[in-house]
């Protein structure tokens, strides 16, 4: 039997460096030698700016539908959504690394973005950051040390073609932010890790559609694991995350 690579029922919606410097007037902030969105406000005014945005915007105006997420995914397999074999697989984890770091160059793009926050801010830790974007500051910690340490000689390690739209998209706002961009690229993040976790359901299921009729050694190397013990807790994983084919947890939404 095969092993789809997930559903998405829902209609799709149109909405698609380490430290700053600062001029006097409008502030022009760069990250890691990149200008990001130029500032047409004073810090002190980011936080009611985000207030308004997600008044006029109904939360965001980058929104995605479970659709999306699946096109996305869809997108990284090149079109391929039926998978069957160990050959399948090992393309399917292929697809699948090529995603994450897709999604964790969304991450690095919002990390940078909230580094300004903080430091335009002047917040002492990424509690306050945390609060602002409806996020756990550990999330935030990550996402800033990620930017810190992306190779600066590498302008793909912070930036693709879903985060240069949505920069720009932020850059047209009459009170453009480093707040304002984190808050749209979360959302861009949310909808990458969201098609990753379909292409994770996708792998583990044709995992578990294979065991026994293929050498556990060949499902160990084709998913991309060095152990059996580490597969089977990557099955594990997923199950009690998302359950089996047909569970409700499997449809991703966006969340704000």
């Amino acid at each position: 039997m095969a092993s789809p690579l997930g559903t998405g029922k829902s209609p799709a919606t149109s909405g698609t460096g380490p430290g700053a410097t600062v001029s006097t007037g409008r502030l022009n902030w760069t990250a890691d030698g990149q200008l990001l969105p130029q500032i047409r406000t004073e810090p002190i005014h980011w936080p009611d700016d985000l207030d308004w945005h997600r008044g006029v915007y109904k939360d965001a105006k980058f929104r995605w539908q479970a659709i999306d997420a699946l096109r996305t995914a869809t997108d990284f397999t090149h079109g391929h959504h039926d998978f069957r074999t160990v050959g399948d697989l090992r393309r399917l984890a292929g697809y699948r690394l090529d995603l994450a770091s897709y999604t964790t160059t969304c991450q690095r793009a919002f990390g940078r973005a909230i580094k300004q926050v903080r430091s335009g801010l002047k917040l002492p830790d990424w509690d306050g950051v945390g609060q602002l974007l409806r996020m756990d500051p550990i999330e935030c910690a990550q996402s800033s040390f990620f930017a810190t340490w992306a190779d600066p000689r590498d302008p793909s390690r912070l930036t693709n073609p879903q985060v240069e739209r949505v920069t720009l998209m932020c850059g047209r706002f009459a009170f453009a932010s480093p707040l304002l961009l984190a808050w749209e690229l979360k959302q861009v993040w949310r909808m990458c890790q969201a098609a990753e976790g379909i292409l994770e359901d996708t792998l583990v299921d044709l995992v578990v559609e294979l065991r026994g009729t293929v050498r556990e050694d060949d499902l160990v190397r084709s998913s991309g694991m060095m152990t059996s013990a580490g597969l089977w807790d990557r099955v594990d994983t997923q199950r009690r995350d998302h359950g089996e084919a047909g569970d409700p947890r499997r449809e991703p939404h966006q969340v704000f």
